[in-house]
């Protein structure tokens, strides 16, 4: 089993087994500051992923009659509904 763990921000701690090991990012700013955003926001885009999945279930079971378009056009405005809410942008 695999176990990682968070420490203030920056550090981790992955233990495999009995085996700890330890991980520490680090970014040259302001060189790296897109990848280091991506780090940082890594959390707030799988929950994003998790609702737009979540979104899409309800659309499928409850509204079945929806278009394709209809229902496309429906998940990006939410989307990006929910990226505005968490302050997430997409890569430059």
């Amino acid at each position: 089993m695999i176990t990682v763990v968070e420490l203030n921000g920056e550090d981790y701690v992955c233990k495999i087994g009995k085996t700890i090991m330890k991980a520490k990012l680090e970014f040259n700013l302001p060189e790296d500051q897109e990848q280091f955003n991506v780090a940082v926001k890594a959390m707030d885009w799988a929950l994003l992923a998790w609702d737009i999945d979540q979104s899409l279930r309800t659309l499928l079971k409850h509204h079945p009659d929806k278009t394709r378009e209809q229902a496309l056009e429906h998940i990006k405005e939410e989307l990006h509904d929910i990226m505005e809410e968490r302050g997430l942008q997409f890569p430059a």
